[in-house]
């Protein structure tokens, strides 16, 4: 082969390894200590979440929980009908979370949105059925993450205006709903904006913001596991090693009494680093070195009857 072909071959790999890599999410913390075997997602809502044009987020949003949570079964379902707004979306919600555990995420309204704007539907209904979705997802045991819903492309078009200003309305209702009932909100609307280069058509994404709010459900399934789902653990401490300050990371997975002291290498005490009480979930501290010795240190973090351990190196 003509050794040109070789070089321009070996480029264009090199460009897409690299244009993967860009794309990997940034892996929480709630990664390192997660104990279950498996994480499932249910979604849920209107065209969006069915897909449309090709697109959709599902994959993406697969590769990017399995790319974080190695060696972790994950499974994403679609349960997504165009068109249909918060009632017409009722009868099929029980079917499509039976025997499900894990998440449910709900990206639906902007139909409603719509029919408010065409005088075919009442605010109030919709929140009915979203406390529904959600009393219902608690209710089954799962986790509920609601999605705020798009601004339409309104330009030039004053039904799209009118439906945008019930788009912000129903919003406001939704993080209020989430805030009550103490689940979680993908901020879909914040994230896309009214970026319409993220738009295939009037409303619906495009390739690139499907991975958009692929990384939206995915930043929101993190925050929902650093809260409820951590097992206790303790992070290896950053920088290591470390000079005149270093940052410890823990996890719990209820409230409780954190001490963490630290030892010499012959296992003598040198001080108590941390001595607190801390709610469940993904914690740091950031503690000055000044006062040590360079040398190998043990830190241990005691919590509801359990030791964790973890070298620790300082130099100057």
């Amino acid at each position: 082969m003509d050794y040109r072909k070789i070089i321009f071959i070996s480029f264009v790999f090199s460009i897409l390894i690299l244009a993967a890599h860009a794309q990997a999410p940034v892996c929480s913390a709630a990664s390192k200590f997660y104990g279950k075997d498996s994480i499932n997602v249910t979604t849920f809502g209107a065209s969006t979440v069915a897909g449309v044009g090709g697109f959709s987020f599902q994959e993406d949003l697969q590769a990017n929980i399995e790319s974080c949570y190695t060696g972790v079964i994950v499974t994403v379902t679609k349960n997504g009908v165009s068109g249909q707004t918060t009632t017409e979306g009722l009868p099929r919600f029980l079917p499509a979370i039976a025997g499900r555990t894990g998440f449910i995420v709900i990206l639906m309204g902007a139909n409603d949105a719509l029919a408010l704007a065409d005088k075919k539907a009442v605010m109030a209904t919709t929140e009915k059925n979203m406390r529904y979705y959600i009393e219902t997802s608690l209710k089954n045991k799962l986790i509920p993450i609601i999605g705020t819903i798009q601004f339409f492309n309104d330009k030039g078009d004053q039904r799209l205006k009118t439906a945008n200003l019930y788009v912000s309305q129903i919003n406001t209702i939704y993080r209020r709903l989430v805030q009550q009932y103490h689940v979680y909100l993908a901020d879909v609307n914040r994230a896309i904006g009214r970026d319409y280069s993220l738009y295939q058509d009037y409303v619906h994404p495009n390739a690139a913001g499907y991975k958009l709010i692929s990384y939206v459900w995915f930043d929101a399934i993190n925050r929902a596991i650093e809260d409820k789902l951590l097992v206790v653990g303790l992070n290896q401490n950053f920088p290591n090693p470390a000079v005149d300050r270093t940052s410890i990371g823990f996890s719990l997975s209820q409230a409780g009494h954190v001490v963490i002291n630290l030892y010499n290498i012959y296992g003598r005490f040198v001080k108590t680093l941390y001595d607190s009480y801390q709610n469940a979930g993904y914690s740091v501290v950031n503690l000055p070195l000044v006062n040590l010795d360079p040398g190998i240190y043990i830190y241990s973090m005691q919590v509801g009857g359990q030791i964790l351990s973890k070298k620790m190196i300082v130099t100057r």
